[in-house]
């Protein structure tokens, strides 16, 4: 049975069910709501998300969005995310932020590396992604996330300029083995797509129709599981968990550094 995932929904507490209600019909089985995490209403949020999941019989996660120039403030960020959210997510564009996210073991996704304002170089997209931040997005199973909303809300040459980014980090991605998550990237309920529009959107930027399936379907998987194997208290580090522990106490679980 497939299962399919939308890993970015910004969280309105008050149109929180409306969205879930769509999201149901839309199609999809999991959603990630988002929020800063150095909002002051973070915590609470982790609780309206508690509230919510007793409410539907979708997935329901929640997402820390960071965003820190420096490596060291966003690994401290990420490790602090690590015990509350589920998934690690890093607000994107700079290419200093980018850099900082591939070189970080506790992020999950790289939201929308291609958002920035400078200016394209000759005949090269200024894509916010090269081979070496691909390599380690790779080595670190970081995935990077194409936002439909970025699309839905530019126009002109904006928009092109965007499309063409998009579609050079797909090449990217292709080339060094990275994984590709799409997402609405919905700020409102008028904002959510069906996970066929997001498979269009997909192709539109150069992904095959395989790639784009799993943009929404095994890859976001894969990146919940992961977050899932990073609370199992029975898996100390990737390849290695107690299938019984016997006699011994119970390690406290270290959730960074390993996967």
């Amino acid at each position: 049975m497939y299962r399919y995932y939308d890993l970015n929904v910004r969280c309105d507490v008050n149109d929180a069910e409306n969205k879930i209600r769509i999201a149901e019909k839309l199609g999809w089985n999991g959603i990630c709501f988002v929020m800063e995490f150095e909002n002051n209403r973070f915590k609470d949020f982790l609780g309206d998300i508690d509230n919510l999941r007793e409410k539907t019989e979708i997935e329901i996660l929640s997402g820390a969005l960071i965003s820190a120039p420096s490596t060291m403030k966003l690994r401290r960020l990420a490790r602090d995310a690590l015990r509350c959210a589920d998934l690690v997510i890093v607000d994107g564009g700079d290419g200093k932020v980018n850099r900082a996210a591939s070189e970080c073991w506790e992020v999950d996704i790289l939201s929308h590396p291609e958002k920035n304002e400078e200016r394209d170089f000759m005949r090269q997209k200024n894509s916010g992604i090269d081979h070496v931040i691909a390599r380690l997005l790779a080595e670190k199973f970081i995935a990077i996330e194409f936002n439909f909303f970025e699309i839905l809300n530019s126009s002109g040459m904006r928009r092109s300029q965007i499309l063409g980014r998009m579609q050079q980090n797909v090449r990217l991605a292709r080339k060094y083995n990275v994984p590709i998550i799409i997402t609405s990237g919905a700020i409102d309920k008028y904002d959510l797509r069906s996970p066929r529009d997001l498979m269009s959107f997909g192709k539109l930027i150069g992904m095959t129709d395989l790639e784009a399936k799993s943009s929404i379907l095994e890859n976001p998987l894969k990146i919940v599981q992961k977050a899932r194997d990073r609370k199992n208290p029975n898996i100390l580090m990737k390849g290695l968990e107690v299938i019984e522990w016997g006699g011994q106490e119970r390690r406290e679980k270290r959730m960074y550094g390993w996967y």
